[in-house]
């Protein structure tokens, strides 16, 4: 009787304790979930910016003496925009939906907030584009802008074959 018993009580404590358990576990599963995710992203991210700076080396012929001082400068300067572009996430942008449900001052603030946007990214440019022409001469500048539309037309234009393609035509 003893012995039933115990094992009962053995049996009950290792439900229990799988029970206690099981939500760490979907929370450790989702946490390899979020990882893999996050890892995929990055490696998506690396591997888009690899093309980047291979195309954008091929557009303006760069010679390697070239390469070496330009692209410090190039990932000095993307560093910056990518800062900017994360200490503006947080303003308000209105989708057409939400526009009729703003009051004038927070229409007014987030036009003011576009504007001033707009014009730190403008300072920035006007910044780097004296250094790249310290750098390079200016038709690889000219062509270097003209490199970065393309790439990003490019860019853009693969995600949307890639969207197309992961959903149905009929929906």
């Amino acid at each position: 009787m003893k012995s039933a018993f115990l094992k009962i009580t053995a049996t009950s404590m290792l439900l229990t304790l799988a029970l206690l358990l099981q939500p760490n576990l979907a929370s450790a599963q989702q946490d390899v979930k979020k990882d893999k995710k996050q890892s995929d992203k990055q490696g998506r991210h690396e591997q888009i910016e690899a093309q980047k700076i291979a195309f954008i080396t091929q557009e303006l012929n760069l010679t390697p003496e070239e390469a070496k001082v330009f692209w410090p400068v190039y990932n000095e300067y993307e560093a910056k925009r990518h800062e900017l572009k994360k200490s503006f996430k947080h303003f308000k942008y209105v989708y057409k939906a939400d526009m009729d449900k703003l009051t004038e001052k927070e229409a007014s603030q987030i036009l003011d907030n576009q504007i001033i946007e707009a014009q730190k990214f403008l300072d920035l440019r006007k910044e780097y584009h004296a250094k790249f022409k310290a750098v390079l001469t200016a038709v690889k500048v000219l062509k270097l802008y003209g490199a970065e539309r393309e790439f990003q037309k490019i860019l853009m234009d693969k995600i949307k074959e890639h969207r197309q393609t992961r959903t149905p035509a009929n929906k």
